[in-house]
C-alpha cells in the first residue's frame, strides 16, 4: 500500500475511534529538565548537548498517551543551524532529530504511535512580517521536508503558521516529497492568523492538499477559544484540533519561565480541553509550558487504556 494513503487511513480510523492525542512541548520541556535552550538554535541544541534528554522526553509523552510524537526540528532549518562560522548543517541536525523519535517510539513497545516531523516557520513564529518571499520558502522547508520523509517519519506536521505564503509552501513541499500534512496555526486575541490573514482564507487554500488536520496553538487557553471556533466554522470536512500553551511565559533570554506551583497546571489545562472537545476538537495536545502530566491528564480523561 501507499504510504501516504496508509498513514492517512490509520489517522482516519483513529478519528473515527475518538480523539488523538498529540505530545506536549519539547522546547520549555527541555528547559524545565535543566537542558539550555539558548538562540540561535533554542531546541536544537540539544540534539548536539543532551540528545540522551530529547529521546526521554518523547519516551515520556509516549508514556503518558500520546498518540503522535513530533521530532524536535522547530529549529533545525537552514537559517537558524546554518549560521556563519556554524559546522553543523540543517540535514544533520533534523536526521538527528528523527531519529530519537523514531528511536524512542521503537524502544516503548506501544503499538500504534505516529511520529510526526515537524516544520515551523523559517523565521519567528510570531513575527509575519519577516516571512521571506515563496521562492526562499519552498527551497528551505525542502531541504527539511526531504530530510524528514528520508529518515522515515509518517507525515509532515507544519506547525505554528502565521501567514497563508509559508502554510501554503509547507504544505507544497510536504506533497512534493509524498507525505501526509497536518497544520497548526498561530492566531491573534481576534482568531486571525498573526499576518492578520482570516482562517477562512487560509483554509480555502489548504483543502486541496487533503490535511489530516488543522490546528490552533501556541497562544494561551483564552486565545485560543477564539481561534477554535472559527477554525471549526471554516474547516468543513477538515478534522480540528488544538495544543495550547500550559503555565508560564516567554522570556526573552531563556526562552520560557516556570512559575512556582505547578501542581495543578494539567488539571487547569483539562478543564480548557475538555470545552474544545466540545467545540469540536478532536486532536487535542500541549504547546509551550505542558508536561507529560498534561497529556496523561488528557489521556485519562478522554482515552482508556
Amino acid at each position: 500500500m501507499d504510504r501516504r494513503k496508509e498513514v492517512t487511513d490509520n489517522f482516519q480510523n483513529r478519528l473515527r475511534d475518538g480523539i488523538v492525542l498529540l505530545d506536549g512541548a519539547m522546547g520549555t520541556e527541555l528547559l524545565r529538565r535543566g537542558v539550555p535552550t539558548k538562540l540561535p538554535l533554542w531546541s536544537a541544541a540539544a540534539l548536539l548537548e543532551a540528545p540522551e534528554v530529547v529521546q526521554s522526553i518523547h519516551a515520556d509523552y509516549i508514556a503518558a498517551g500520546a498518540d503522535v510524537i513530533t521530532t524536535n526540528t522547530f529549529r533545525t532549518n537552514v537559517r537558524v543551524v546554518e549560521y556563519p562560522g556554524s559546522q553543523h548543517s540543517a540535514r544533520e541536525l533534523t536526521l538527528r532529530a528523527a531519529e530519537l523519535a523514531l528511536t524512542a517510539r521503537e524502544e516503548s513497545g506501544v503499538p500504534g504511535v505516529l511520529v510526526a516531523g515537524g516544520l515551523a516557520p523559517v523565521e519567528d513564529c510570531y513575527e509575519p512580517m519577516r516571512v521571506p518571499p515563496t521562492e526562499a520558502l519552498l527551497a528551505e522547508h525542502l531541504v527539511v521536508a526531504k530530510t524528514l520523509q528520508e529518515s522515515g517519519v509518517d507525515f509532515i506536521f507544519s506547525e505554528t503558521m502565521n501567514s497563508i505564503s509559508e502554510a501554503v509552501a509547507t504544505a507544497e513541499v510536504s506533497d512534493s516529497v509524498g507525505l501526509p500534512l497536518a497544520m497548526s496555526l498561530v492566531c491573534d486575541q481576534e482568531g486571525n492568523l498573526l499576518s492578520g490573514e482570516s482562517l477562512t482564507e487560509l483554509v480555502s487554500s489548504i483543502a486541496k492538499y487533503s490535511p489530516l488536520f488543522l490546528a490552533v496553538n501556541c497562544r494561551a487557553p483564552e486565545v485560543i477559544d477564539v481561534a477554535l471556533a472559527k477554525l471549526s466554522a471554516s474547516a468543513g470536512d477538515i478534522p480540528v484540533g488544538v495544543y495550547a500553551n500550559g503555565i508560564g511565559k516567554p522570556d526573552d533570554e531563556d526562552g520560557w519561565k516556570f512559575p512556582e506551583g505547578l501542581d495543578f497546571a494539567a488539571q487547569q489545562y483539562l478543564e480548557h480541553a475538555k470545552k474544545w472537545h466540545l467545540a469540536g476538537a478532536k486532536v487535542i495536545g500541549g504547546c509551550c509550558g505542558t508536561t507529560p502530566e498534561y497529556i496523561a491528564a488528557l489521556r485519562d480523561e478522554f482515552i482508556a487504556r
